[in-house]
């Protein structure tokens, strides 16, 4: 929370550049606060956020809110998170909106200007949002709880890491926000499996077998099998489907790729073995899915 041993006049102005010119201090009473060059985290605490009770109130940056406790999600939150996903939500500069400030929540709030420079290198759209929501990995409050470490010991060339762990935290969210994301912890430590990870990630929609994958890393069928679901705690082959997927979904979500090619370009036999698959994981039809995202 702010006090003025830890939160200078700089900070502070720092803060009300991204939140807005009206932030008093007594606004973020019960609020830890990390400010950095181009990027504020924002965490009640303590108690609700005196700026978010403001009715209709907007800022001058681009917030992302990330909820860590379902039971207290808004209500009007939709979007569909897998295991080690949590749910946020986007908002772009001056949109007027109201906040529910009991909620527990990371909120990020990025400079406009970096933003819309680092989000061109992924895509010529404006990231014009309006609530938009999106699924984060866990890793990404990891890396925010990392920051924060680094923050706060206000250790020797902290302003080096900290400038670094800023740019890595905006190009996840952006990565997010296009569906993107990765969970880095399903990555295996062990060398074998994160190579074999590597080859399908290039290779999913070509025709793999445990077999070929075993071979791969020179080892036995049996021996493979049991090493990679004691790694990544799913069989060779339900990794491998859930890689076409999840793949799958980001063509679908190119509303010009017909779903009878994003079939056979995800390594499905049929547009119809894709469709019962996609339903049995996902609960919806490929076509319910397209619609409810466009």
């Amino acid at each position: 929370m702010i006090n003025d041993k830890d939160f200078d006049e700089q900070k502070f102005e720092r803060a009300k550049a991204l939140v807005g010119e009206e932030l008093i201090k007594e606004d973020l009473k019960y609020v830890d606060c990390y400010i950095h060059k181009k990027m504020g985290l924002f965490i009640p605490s303590l108690g609700p956020c005196g700026y978010a009770k403001k009715e209709l109130h907007t800022h001058p940056s681009y917030m992302f809110v990330i909820f860590f406790s379902d039971h207290e999600m808004p209500e009007e939150m939709s979007v569909r998170t897998r295991e080690k996903q949590y749910p946020g939500a986007a908002l772009a500069p001056d949109i007027p909106h109201n906040d529910n400030p009991f909620l527990n929540y990371y909120c990020i709030m990025i400079d406009k200007e970096y933003f819309e420079e680092e989000y061109k290198r992924y895509t010529d759209c404006k990231p014009d949002f309006k609530r938009k929501q999106f699924a984060v990995c866990h890793d990404i409050l990891h890396a925010l709880n990392m920051f924060v470490f680094e923050y706060s010991k206000n250790m020797p060339n902290a302003e080096i890491t900290l400038d670094a762990q800023e740019t890595i935290l905006i190009h996840w969210l952006i990565r997010s926000l296009l569906g993107e994301n990765y969970d880095m912890r399903s990555v295996s430590n062990n060398y074998a499996i994160a190579r074999v990870q590597q080859y399908m990630e290039g290779h999913f929609a070509e025709k793999i077998t445990v077999d070929s994958l075993a071979k791969l890393v020179n080892m036995s069928v049996s021996s493979f099998n049991r090493v990679f679901k004691k790694e990544i705690q799913v069989t060779p082959m339900d990794y491998l489907m859930e890689l076409r997927l999840e793949n799958s979904k980001k063509l679908l979500r190119r509303k010009e790729v017909p779903i009878t090619e994003i079939a056979f370009r995800c390594g499905f036999n049929s547009s119809a073995h894709y469709a019962a698959t996609f339903r049995k994981s996902c609960g919806i039809t490929p076509t319910e899915y397209r619609k409810k995202y466009l």
